[in-house]
């Protein structure tokens, strides 16, 4: 049975589709089958981190049925699969997200972990996201605007009565000028299950758009994302 789990953060620009990849790839090293599902049809990244910049398959082709399942699968070099949202505006316009739910019914029994990048905010796309997948992993920064708006995410899953999974907190800076994890945690009211502090290497990663995890294993923040991954797959 496939476990659908949801990327979310309130804010963007927190770290949200470096953390899908890299919790990715993670499963992955763990033996486990997993996808990337790019829900964010308005700005979607995951395609273009992974080094496909015009993808021909994609979700918003998949929902309009003009390519099949198949047709918009893609297998990256470090393990993953990929679904990538078009990065057009052409095709976002033309793209129904109440269509949405569509996409997670087809990939149920077809993989271990569906890891679904869902838009920032608390609109309709992220509700449609959260109400169809079984839990959410919710990605923050440790300064007051970035838990706050975790918190409100927090507050939606809940009141679709779904498992948010942990905390994730990104882009920490050692506890110089920031929320202390005890401060976020108790604001949260959810565990930190891992703490993925400002790496050179990530901005490396995204630079040549690949995992941070498959070009640096034995990094500090890969230890991270493993942890995360032991967490989600009940491993730890």
């Amino acid at each position: 049975m496939t476990k659908f789990i949801a990327i979310v953060s309130g804010k963007g620009g927190v770290g949200k589709t470096t953390s899908t990849l890299n919790v990715g790839k993670a499963l992955v090293d763990l033996g486990h089958k997993v996808l990337l599902l790019d829900a964010n049809l308005v700005t979607p990244n995951i395609a273009i981190q992974l080094g496909f910049m015009n993808p021909e398959g994609t979700v918003n082709k998949f929902l309009r049925k003009e390519k099949s399942l198949k047709d918009i699968t893609y297998l990256h070099e470090s393990g993953v699969s990929v679904i990538p949202a078009s990065p057009s505006y052409t095709e976002f316009q033309k793209t129904n997200p109440q269509a949405l739910p569509e996409i997670f019914e087809h990939l149920d029994d077809t993989t271990d972990f569906v890891l679904v990048d869902a838009p920032s905010g608390l609109g309709f796309d992220v509700t449609q996201v959260i109400k169809n997948c079984d839990e959410a992993l919710i990605v923050v920064n440790p300064n007051l605007s970035s838990v706050m708006d975790g918190l409100k995410t927090i507050q939606l899953v809940n009141s679709h009565e779904k498992m948010v999974t942990g905390i994730l907190l990104n882009m920490s800076n050692s506890g110089r000028n920031e929320l202390s994890t005890e401060e976020v945690q108790n604001i949260l009211g959810y565990q930190i299950i891992a703490n993925v502090k400002y790496d050179r290497k990530m901005r490396k990663a995204v630079h040549k758009q690949m995992p941070l995890n498959y070009l640096y294993p034995h990094s500090r923040s890969a230890k991270q994302f493993s942890q995360i991954a032991k967490h989600v797959a009940h491993e730890t």
